[in-house]
């Protein structure tokens, strides 16, 4: 199963429950617009806002945007309903499934057994996506077997205040989402962010670093797209509309890379069509993995010229 090249930059969570925020929502410009059933959703809510899930994968026009929703953690009595309820109903409509809180890479493979037989039994054509979230001690130790878990797998998210919690280490931030951070000598999440996403990129899957809790510090909200674009992060989870702007500005390619992606793609198919085993430019060779970070870069690139005619 080939992993399809999503544009993912910005990613905001919006609650089910909450119809007016939904219908907000699919008029912003987030690259990936994921309705949310786990944390944000009180219990008793829980079925409704499924048929409200339902009925915005069925009804919006989604613009181009990732369709996206997350269910409740497979330790839940809730996690089974949320895939079989929605995806019989609305399966067609839906690219990614966000999983939270993945612990095992058994977990990710039972959703897989379960999404190919309502495929097969509903005769769905493209299969669904999955996203993990690594929001645990436990989670980022197998972050790995994780990513290497399921063909569905695109994705790994990095869940920064559960991890936090689970590791009991100090927080200063309201948030809880690593905003404040002038305590400690140096990076806090270095390590997990850096651990994660080579987990995500030895699998061929795009990392996706945890929403900045300070909306309202711009100044910081750039500095921490930076500090995880710089480890090799596609993007952002969005905590409040104002920061859409921002982080896809940060997540979006250089201008240079992407005309060096185009250079090294275009040196590529005169290569394959010539028959050649390998390939250079400018007198350095480059491998496979260049080529699939070139594909990447310029696959994202034309995703964003697209959004914005």
């Amino acid at each position: 199963m080939e992993k399809p090249i999503r544009l993912r930059r910005s990613t905001l969570s919006v609650p089910a429950n909450r119809e007016k925020m939904v219908q907000k929502a699919f008029n912003l410009s987030t690259d990936v617009l994921m309705l949310d059933l786990e944390d944000s959703v009180p219990v008793q809510e829980k079925e409704e806002a499924r048929k409200r899930v339902i009925a915005a994968f069925k009804e919006q026009d989604w613009s181009g945007k990732v369709r996206c929703y997350r269910i409740n953690g497979m330790d839940t009595p809730f996690a089974y309903r949320d895939i079989i309820d929605i995806v019989e109903a609305a399966g067609d409509n839906i690219d990614v499934i966000v999983v939270p809180k993945v612990n095992d890479a058994a977990e990710i493979k039972a959703i897989d057994y379960l999404l190919t037989q309502i495929e097969m039994r509903m005769g769905f054509q493209t299969p669904i996506g999955l996203e993990a979230s690594i929001e645990t001690a436990e989670g980022m130790l197998r972050a790995g077997e994780i990513a290497l878990s399921s063909p569905r797998l695109e994705t790994l998210v990095f869940g920064v205040a559960d991890y936090n919690a689970s590791l009991t280490m100090m927080s200063k931030g309201i948030s809880g989402h690593g905003d404040v951070e002038d305590f400690y000598p140096g990076h806090r999440w270095h390590f997990p962010l850096s651990h994660m996403a080579m987990a995500a990129k030895a699998a061929g899957l795009a990392a996706i670093d945890a929403p900045y809790g300070d909306y309202k510090n711009p100044d910081g909200l750039r500095r921490s797209c930076i500090l995880s674009a710089a480890l090799g992060y596609d993007g952002k989870w969005v905590i409040h509309p104002d920061q859409i702007g921002i982080i896809n500005e940060m997540y979006t390619p250089p201008p240079e890379d992407v005309e060096r992606s185009e250079r090294i793609l275009n040196a590529y198919q005169e290569a394959q069509k010539e028959g050649c085993g390998s390939l250079a430019i400018d007198g350095k060779m480059v491998d496979a993995a260049s080529i699939r970070v070139a594909k990447v870069t310029y696959s994202q690139w034309e995703a964003i010229k697209a959004r914005t005619k």
